[in-house]
């Protein structure tokens, strides 16, 4: 059990991500390889770099891509997809990315677990350093990711140590887990942090996040969501399913107002409904329905679950266009199987025009039925964690409701590339998946889209407002 020492007011090295990592994984990842199919799959299935070649803008990519090139004599197979979602950065879309789900043998995977038992911070030195961190973050007026948290199954302790952010396991629902056990190992990045993520079978992958929701939310990759426990007097704040994150929640704030903090489109289907279900008296019979989905990063269309409760006139039908690829023709044939009126055509138009650009499908326009509802107002809460599917919601809400306003301040700007297929590299058992929109959103994208500048608000509030819920009942009363 290893004690936090403090010396000079900063903290001791007490474990560095290279303790869990001196053992080597038998890894047949060649990342040199992995670079060069990726880059593949890129200029193959990437519409966004379709349309920079058309209107010549695509140099600074290109030179990119023979810089990083030369760059990996030296990346490692555990450092490979920190590198790939580096070279990814450059065009600034949040549905371009990697992912890794790493393949262990039973010898690599006990090797991390025993590792980390071995290896046991002692719980009250964490806590020491938890409020030592806490008086400094306050007298520097400095709000960041270290505190206590919750990912719903154990209460964990994120401390910084010689520039990284170690989270460690203060007591566990799992009787497997022991307190003190290293959870993960961030460092900053320029998006946010990045690192590594330990599963609750001690297998290391990378990952990135970042933090939202007045800092009360971190998202890591794969929609893993850790809530900001301890003094959270805010409303928007402590309205967070402390066993289930990313499940919704609906609480009645007085007689005119309900609000409604979704976390996250990325749900278990069954229990997400059974949430709206469970309360629908309370949505319907609200005057201002207050919408938070702030750090709801995206997820699906399940939204339209509850839309009708608002809905005022029909949503108008969309159609985007769509790179005509190998991989894309079987991600809609998939889709196809399901709604073949809608991606069939598409299939088709696809087979005969492998290489250019095409009309992706046509989505037709959405009827809603008619609801009896009180509701006279639909305020959306917003950050800069709101991106993909929950943009897509504020988008398909306002097309469906003259109810409708937007709060709060800009979101993230990724929807103008849409509809993302997954597709596995050539990564052995690093197992390194690629990810692309297949569509646009519109036909008008890049020159009218909004991944550059996010969503702007019909209101914005405030960064330093003390209680956003607070300003729109405000807003709504005076208005």
């Amino acid at each position: 059990m290893k004690n936090i020492n403090m010396k000079n007011v900063a903290f001791a090295v007490i474990l560095t991500l290279s303790t869990f990592i001196m053992f080597s994984q038998e890894s047949d990842c060649n990342c040199r390889l992995v670079y060069d199919d990726l880059t593949e799959k890129i200029e193959y299935n990437y519409i966004g770099l379709a349309q920079m070649r058309i209107s010549k803008k695509n140099l600074e990519y290109d030179k990119r891509k023979e810089e990083f090139k030369r760059k990996l004599v030296d990346i490692q197979p555990k450092d490979c997809s920190k590198f790939l979602q580096n070279f990814l950065e450059y065009f600034q879309d949040g549905h371009v990315f990697v992912y890794e789900q790493p393949k262990y043998s039973e010898k690599e995977r006990i090797h991390y677990e025993k590792n980390i038992k071995n290896n046991l911070v002692d719980v009250n030195s964490i806590l020491k350093a938890l409020t030592f961190e806490k008086n400094r973050a306050k007298n520097n007026n400095r709000i960041d990711i270290i505190g206590k948290w919750t990912d719903g199954t154990s209460e964990i302790g994120i401390i910084k140590d010689d520039g990284y952010y170690n989270a460690y396991i203060l007591s566990s629902k799992l009787k497997t887990v022991e307190p003190g056990e290293l959870k993960a190992q961030f460092e900053a990045s320029n998006k946010g942090f990045n690192g590594t993520y330990y599963s609750y079978n001690y297998a290391p992958r990378f990952v990135e996040g970042n933090i939202y929701k007045e800092n009360t939310l971190l998202v890591l990759t794969g929609g893993t969501y850790w809530k900001k426990l301890g003094s959270l007097s805010n409303r928007e704040a402590s309205i967070i399913n402390k066993e289930e994150i990313n499940l919704p929640v609906i609480k009645k704030l007085d007689d005119k107002n309900t609000l409604f903090s979704i976390p996250s489109f990325l749900a278990d289907y069954t229990k997400f409904i059974k949430v709206i279900t469970d309360n629908i008296d309370l949505l319907s019979n609200t005057t201002n329905l207050i919408i938070d989905i702030r750090g709801n990063t995206g997820g699906n269309a399940i939204y339209f679950s509850f839309l009708d409760t608002y809905a005022t006139h029909t949503l108008k039908g969309s159609q985007g266009l769509v790179l005509a690829s190998k991989s894309t023709q079987e991600y809609f044939e998939r889709l196809a199987k399901n709604s073949p009126e809608t991606y069939q055509p598409i299939v088709e138009s696809i087979q005969n025009n492998i290489g250019n650009i095409i009309d992706g499908p046509k989505y037709p326009d959405k009827q809603f039925p008619h609801f009896e509802s009180k509701i006279e107002n639909v305020a959306i809460l917003t950050d800069n964690g709101t991106m993909s599917a929950a943009e897509s919601f504020i988008l398909h809400s306002k097309g469906a409701s003259n109810k409708v306003k937007t709060f709060g301040s800009t979101t993230g700007g990724v929807i103008d590339y849409t509809s993302v297929n997954i597709i596995r590299l050539e990564s052995g058992n690093q197992n390194i998946f690629f990810g692309y929109p297949t569509s646009t959103y519109h036909k008008n994208i890049p020159a009218n889209g909004y991944n550059k500048t996010g969503i702007i608000p019909d209101i914005q509030i405030a960064s330093n407002e003390a209680d956003k819920i607070k300003f729109i009942i405000n807003y709504y009363k005076n208005n």
